[in-house]
């Protein structure tokens, strides 16, 4: 049987350090090197780091540099680098991403049934941060996809690493110039009715961001993405969600299932003994204070506090422990709740603000900021 040649791409900006490391990954595993392409696209390279790409090219004669002094953007950089390639399948790596594991040819055997192959990421734990963000990609990577997986078509995608047919590529036009160019890029994709599957026959470690302030910028850059996706191809998104509406259903109790039982103990379950405590404690504060507090103070205006208090805290309850529960036994592993408390009181908020600020923004202005989108 006749292996298909593959050209793996790597866009870079000044330097990776995992670079050396995933070359020596990806050589090592026992699909043919003289059907391996290696390609490095680079930006404004550092001068140790150039020489050390020249040290590589000196040693792998299937590597091939696509160096600018200038920065194109990871867009450029990637478009530039697939117009050179001669493999019939493209494999595209992030500069921060570490391979952990890689079968390519379980991959090309999967490139024969779908068209796009993202490829498995976990986030590295270093760091409060790191872990949080690690929860949100364990829960998307091990358990929303695995679902979407069931419908076969491209909904979401992270450029981090994944694997295409060259021909799909060239179809669809390669990336074009938005804020999420690997989603705009599989929209498109599924839009020509092209197939879509997250693999686990490679696993990528992601460095994480190292400040809350990168994340704010990275997350900022991610809603106003979504805001172009939608107004681009809302058409396909709706068309996707209509005839897969079972998934669609299951996806969405899925992620809203806490609040589902949340408003639900909202609605039904009675309150009266938060009345009866506020009362109580108003009792004992008739007693102890002054009775000028005791004019702004009710048995109604503490009662409205400790209800606000119960329904905050059991929300944050539920959240956690939900998702707790579902990465855990997903992976089979016990983990440190305290994160998970974390995630659920500063992590979604936050987001949430901040898709909520890219909205506003984007409704005054009909446009997105200004912001150079990773390379």
């Amino acid at each position: 049987m006749d292996l298909p040649k593959i050209s793996i791409i790597f866009p870079i900006y000044k330097k990776s350090k995992y670079l050396e490391n995933n070359i020596q990954k990806i050589l090592e595993d026992p699909y043919p090197n003289d059907l391996k392409e290696i390609i490095i696209s680079i930006d404004s390279p550092e001068d140790d780091f150039l020489n050390k790409l020249i040290e590589l090219k000196n040693k792998y004669k299937n590597i091939t540099l696509v160096i600018s002094k200038e920065r194109r953007g990871k867009v450029s950089a990637t478009n530039d680098a697939v117009k050179i390639s001669s493999g019939e399948i493209l494999f595209f790596f992030d500069s921060d991403v570490i391979i952990d594991y890689i079968n390519i040819n379980e991959l090309v055997k999967e490139l024969k049934e779908y068209d796009i192959i993202e490829f498995y990421k976990e986030i590295i734990k270093k760091g409060w941060l790191s872990y949080l963000i690690f929860i949100e990609f364990s829960s998307y990577f091990d358990i929303i996809d695995p679902i979407l997986n069931r419908i076969k078509r491209p909904l979401f995608l992270n450029g981090g690493g994944f694997a295409t047919k060259k021909s799909v590529w060239n179809d669809v036009g390669g990336y074009s110039k938005v804020y999420v160019e690997d989603v705009d890029f599989a929209m498109k994709a599924g839009k020509k009715g092209y197939k879509y599957y997250m693999s686990t026959n490679v696993k990528l470690l992601i460095e994480p961001l190292t400040s809350l302030r990168k994340w704010i910028e990275q997350r900022k850059r991610w809603g106003f993405g979504l805001i172009e996706v939608i107004l681009n191809h809302l058409d396909y998104m709706i068309d996707l969600f209509i005839r897969n509406l079972l998934t669609t259903i299951l996806i969405l109790l899925i992620l809203y299932l806490p609040y589902l039982i949340w408003t639900y103990i909202y609605i039904y379950l009675p309150v009266s003994f938060l009345y009866q405590f506020a009362t109580n404690i108003y009792k004992n504060l008739s007693s102890n204070i002054s009775f000028i507090y005791l004019i702004i103070l009710s048995p109604s205006s503490i009662f409205r506090v400790f209800y606000i208090l119960y329904l905050t805290l059991l929300y944050i309850l539920l959240t956690s422990t939900y998702i707790y529960l579902l990465i855990s036994i997903k992976r089979r592993k016990l983990y440190n709740f305290l994160p998970f408390i974390l995630f659920s009181i500063l992590y979604i908020p936050l987001y949430e603000i901040i898709i909520i600020y890219d909205i506003i923004y984007y409704g005054i202005f009909e446009r997105a900021p200004k912001m150079n989108w990773k390379v």
